[in-house]
């Protein structure tokens, strides 16, 4: 991560770009409704803290082996990887946590500019902090699992890489990245609540931000621990599956 670390301070600048982007389109929503103070309960500022903090929980679980597995499989790069003692899934998880580590130093003061920018409006206590920090790590967790085992696909599938993009684009809608899931209309909330990236994204940030009693706070968690426990079962599955299916040109 040190070596190639300009390259890792512009994957880590572009986690701060979209959830500005969004913070822009809503404070402009507002604009736009002809002086209404609110949408869906959020006033300007509310929308500059929860998108501040979808900023910070996006990067804190931001995940990319959907994207690489592909080239892995097709080029034979998996192969030496399976000669190790250990399984390859350990290595990505370092490699995760290391980036977060080497970036989330250079972004605080950004986020700390941002924050100053934008005088966001939150009303979090020590529990919700306590809580969200919980959150956060188990979103993680569920976002690194289970892009996991979609990049998992490559061992079926010549090109993967489309399956990533998917991955993405419904994290954006039903992970609360691209509006609050609270004011999406009802039938898109009851979806979201099925799939998991409601739990990657918005569950922590709703938690940090203030925005969630202590029986919905344990709910959330419960949810989150129950689709980390599903990805850890069903990732020992498709990766034995995956395994016997692999033949690559260096293979």
């Amino acid at each position: 991560m040190f070596q190639y670390r300009w390259e890792m301070l512009l994957w880590a600048i572009w986690g701060v770009v979209y959830p500005a982007v969004a913070m822009a389109m809503w404070r402009a929503a507002l604009v736009g409704t002809g002086g209404a103070a609110q949408i869906g309960g959020f006033g300007e500022r509310e929308f500059a803290g929860y998108f501040l903090l979808t900023m910070i929980v996006g990067h804190l679980c931001t995940a990319w082996d959907v994207y690489e597995m592909g080239y892995l499989v097709r080029s034979g790069g998996m192969s030496p990887k399976l000669l190790r003692p250990i399984l390859p899934i350990w290595e990505n998880l370092a490699a995760n946590v290391a980036f977060k580590l080497l970036t989330t130093g250079i972004l605080l003061p950004i986020w700390a500019g941002i924050a100053i920018l934008v005088a966001p409006r939150v009303s979090t206590d020590a529990g919700d902090l306590a809580a969200g920090a919980l959150a956060t790590v188990l979103a993680s967790g569920i976002n690194f699992l289970w892009g996991y085992l979609l990049a998992m696909t490559a061992f079926w599938f010549t090109r993967s890489e489309a399956v990533g993009q998917l991955w993405f684009g419904a994290q954006l809608f039903f992970g609360g990245r691209l509006a609050p899931l609270t004011i999406l209309p009802e039938p898109l909330q009851w979806a979201a609540a099925a799939m998991p990236f409601k739990w990657i994204v918005w569950f922590p940030a709703a938690v940090l931000l203030g925005n969630l009693d202590r029986g919905q706070i344990l709910a959330g968690l419960a949810w989150q621990t129950a689709w980390l426990t599903g990805g850890v079962l069903l990732f020992r599955v498709v990766w034995r599956a995956g395994l016997r299916r692999y033949s690559a040109v260096g293979a």
